[in-house]
């Protein structure tokens, strides 16, 4: 098994996520997988796995928890990185500046100031998009929950009434490989794009089944592979204008 990557490997079709733990390999390590995979606690062929693409399904595994947590602990990252461009030193220092700007315009608000990502959670059938955003350039809004670790506007009528179009959902990661309480809203990250629904299981190994609280027949349910899915996050709180 090699220890480093080829030089011409193609990272342009991988999903982001991906393409940042590549980089940041690179930037770490000189591009050893071996001795980064040593240092997130992970093995090789592990890692190895995500640049790949699966022939058994024609697409790139997604980042596995293992490796989320070990690149977090390690490399001092957050969830946010892996969907943000934040790698360069301006980037951290515009984070930090911001970060600061939305402190002191929420000071005295009851809560915790969490970052609104300027990308929709659908609320319908998966659209073809990459989330690729900016820390820097998220607002950030209030949550009276304190393990909120993001907001996302919903956009669609398929979750209405309880989820309507232009409401803000506070959503929480969840380890999906620990524990899905079914029946219960989550936001799926997938690598189509984002996605809110009801999760229930499927008879389908390996799969999803996302159900619609609009019962209109054209928001029918659909299937979501596992493999597909880069993080699932629950629906803590919901916000809209009445």
């Amino acid at each position: 098994m090699k220890n480093n990557f080829k030089k011409d490997i193609d990272t342009s079709n991988m999903p982001y996520a991906n393409k940042k733990v590549y980089e940041l390999i690179q930037k770490e390590t000189n591009g050893n997988v071996r001795a980064f995979a040593q240092s997130i606690n992970v093995s090789q062929q592990v890692l190895n796995r995500i640049f790949c693409i699966d022939k058994r399904n024609g697409k790139y595994p997604s980042v596995s928890n293992d490796i989320k947590k070990g690149i977090i602990e390690v490399y001092d990252k957050d969830e946010i990185w892996f969907i943000a461009d934040i790698d360069s030193n301006e980037s951290e220092m515009s984070k930090h500046s911001s970060e600061e700007e939305n402190n002191k315009e929420l000071d005295g608000v009851e809560g915790k100031a969490i970052p609104l990502l300027p990308v929709s959670a659908q609320g319908g059938r998966l659209n073809d998009f990459i989330v690729s955003v900016r820390e820097s350039d998220c607002e950030k809004v209030v949550s009276p929950i304190k393990d909120a670790d993001f907001a996302i506007p919903v956009s669609g009528d398929s979750m209405a009434p309880e989820y309507p179009n232009g409401s803000q959902v506070h959503v929480k990661k969840i380890n999906e490989n620990a524990f899905i309480e079914w029946g219960r809203v989550y936001v799926l990250d997938t690598c189509n794009g984002a996605v809110i629904k009801r999760i229930v299981p499927s008879e389908r190994e390996g799969c999803v089944k996302c159900l619609s609280i609009n019962p209109d027949p054209i928001y029918a349910p659909f299937e979501v592979n596992l493999d597909d899915v880069y993080g699932i996050y629950r629906v803590m709180l919901c916000l809209s204008i009445k």
